[in-house]
């Protein structure tokens, strides 16, 4: 696999770097597949990449606070980059959060249909939530106003009548 040409972001390794690499790793006493070669090289590339947009973005900074920008003509395309991927990662949370909070809705929404479906086939249950003293106030509470709406039709009546 000595024909592996390591593409990544743009940034990539030749076939006679990637040799050049591996030969001194095995000078070292290493001897490294490229496939892992790559991915180190992938992994430091990008460390790299973030490292020197931070300090560019770092000397932007400087160069406003001390409101330099137009003087030095400071390039801060890094602030934008950071500031791009800082809002990626919130809407990715807020994508995130949403999920979590819709799926967990439909986990609470099974487990009620649950426990309903369980006082439902159970009928002494039923009955005890059914019936109890807060039930048959509620019921007295009702004929009660039933039967004081009746007077008020009666009373009405009367009046008119008289």
């Amino acid at each position: 696999s000595s024909g592996i040409n390591a593409e990544y972001g743009g940034k990539h390794l030749e076939n006679d770097e990637l040799t050049t690499v591996r030969r001194n790793l095995q000078t070292q006493g290493v001897d490294v597949p490229y496939e892992i070669i790559c991915t180190v090289w992938e992994k430091l590339y990008k460390v790299t990449f973030l490292s020197r947009a931070l300090s560019s973005a770092q000397q932007c900074r400087k160069a406003f606070y001390h409101r330099n920008i137009a003087c030095n003509a400071v390039e801060c395309n890094d602030v934008v980059l950071f500031w791009r991927a800082t809002r990626m990662l919130e809407t990715t949370c807020n994508a995130l959060r949403l999920q979590i909070m819709n799926t967990e809705a439909q986990r609470l929404e099974q487990e009620v249909k649950q426990y309903l479906e369980e006082l439902s086939r159970d009928e002494e249950n039923k009955k005890k939530l059914i019936t109890g003293k807060r039930v048959d106030l509620a019921e007295e509470l009702r004929k009660v106003r039933s039967i004081q709406d009746k007077l008020e039709l009666f009373i009405a009546e009367l009046n008119k009548d008289q």
